[in-house]
């Protein structure tokens, strides 16, 4: 676990002003809180790598205006106590949503989160938010970070999901565990309840929707508000069987608030994140 008394971050590179500041230096400044939701690259559909926290901690923006940014600075690169590295477009991190976190759900980050500081970067795979950062450098080249250099994405733009969290057991389920519907009995005539989540990095979810037979129609869910414009929706739907014989094959998907409806192309999750429906069959 980092020593918070000896901790410090510091900043250099394309900037006029280089920083070295203590933990209790970054508490000390203007601090932001917001909800975000997390997902990691390797996620598969209706896995359970994906997760929702409420965040403490300072806009990065703010942080790169005290070390005054230099004309050419291209991207950020972020280097971890562990040895990780990871960089980001700047101009993705100097907007309000990227920020150097210290707080997690009202407590200090643990050491498994990333203690003393970690970044929240709203719209890019978890990859691309760090734990343990001790050295900010602004660089005018696109840096390619540990997992770039191991074939994975660079670019990690979330992509749009929608996941089946009842019934059925979907790993994602994991998620949610004080769920009182354990077991749902499916009897013909009687409405069966559907419900998960959706989504789609800081672009949001405008619609959900759902078929009850294998994406040949579909009928719009209800959608919840989310916590913050960068957090998944929870939604809901059901459907009334008919027969007493034969699966009813579920299937969602999700647009999100650019219009864009998520592709259907089925894609495991090396290099760029997976795709594809959720579907299950009950």
């Amino acid at each position: 676990m980092v020593d918070a008394t000896s901790w410090s971050l510091n900043v250099k590179g394309l900037i006029n002003n280089p920083l070295s500041i203590t933990y209790e230096e970054i508490k000390a400044m203007p601090s932001v809180e917001q909800y975000a939701t997390l997902q990691c690259v390797s996620n598969k559909i209706g896995g359970d790598l994906i997760s929702t926290a409420f965040w403490k901690g300072v806009r990065l923006k703010d942080l790169l205006a005290r070390a005054q940014l230099r004309p050419g600075a291209k991207y950020i690169v972020f280097r971890c106590y562990d040895g990780y590295d990871v960089g980001i477009p700047l101009e993705i991190g100097l907007l309000d949503g990227s920020i150097l976190a210290y707080e997690m759900n009202l407590a200090p980050l643990t050491s498994e989160h990333g203690f003393p500081v970690r970044a929240i970067v709203p719209g890019l795979y978890g990859m691309m938010n760090p734990k343990w950062i001790t050295e900010i450098e602004l660089v005018d080249n696109v840096y390619e970070g540990y997992w770039a250099r191991n074939g994975w994405t660079n670019v990690a733009t979330e992509d749009t999901h929608s996941f089946i969290v009842i019934p059925e057991q979907a790993p994602v389920r994991d998620r949610f565990r004080n769920l009182d519907v354990e077991n749902i009995n499916i009897v013909p005539g009687q409405k069966v309840p559907v419900a998960g989540i959706a989504f789609a990095g800081d672009r949001g979810i405008s619609k959900v929707e759902v078929s009850t037979d294998g994406g040949t129609t579909w009928k719009s869910a209800s959608i919840k508000s989310p916590l913050s414009k960068y957090t998944w929706v929870l939604w809901t739907a059901g459907f009334t069987p008919a027969k007493a014989q034969g699966n009813n094959r579920i299937v969602v998907r999700a647009t999100d608030k650019i219009g864009k409806v998520q592709t259907s192309e089925v894609r495991p999750p090396f290099p760029d994140g997976a795709t594809g429906y959720h579907m299950i069959n009950v």
